[in-house]
């Protein structure tokens, strides 16, 4: 399973570069969890993470881990998450 998670920063490139540091040794911690990177969208966002997970509780965990250690990151005015998963993911009959 893969988590989006879209965010509009509004910090330095440095203050990224620590959060995103942040996101990678949580997800790091978390076994059948995984950070695959920071990209640019081509949309009103500044950003997208991609997270990958065996489950959507291993992707949820890292945002969980998140809030609990740090709280809301304040250069993250706004945000959105977007979960893809396959059709055997969610039990559709093959």
């Amino acid at each position: 399973m893969l988590g989006l998670y879209y965010f509009r920063w509004t910090g330095t490139s440095d203050e990224l570069k620590e959060y995103i540091g942040r996101v990678n040794e949580i997800a790091d911690a978390i076994e059948g969890a995984s950070f695959k990177g920071l990209f640019t969208p081509t949309s009103e966002w500044s950003a997208v993470l991609l997270l990958e997970g065996t489950s959507f509780d291993k992707v949820m965990e890292i945002y969980k881990q998140y809030i609990k250690k740090y709280g809301s990151h304040p250069k993250i005015p706004v945000a959105k998450v977007e979960s893809l998963f396959t059709f055997e993911e969610v039990g559709y009959p093959t």
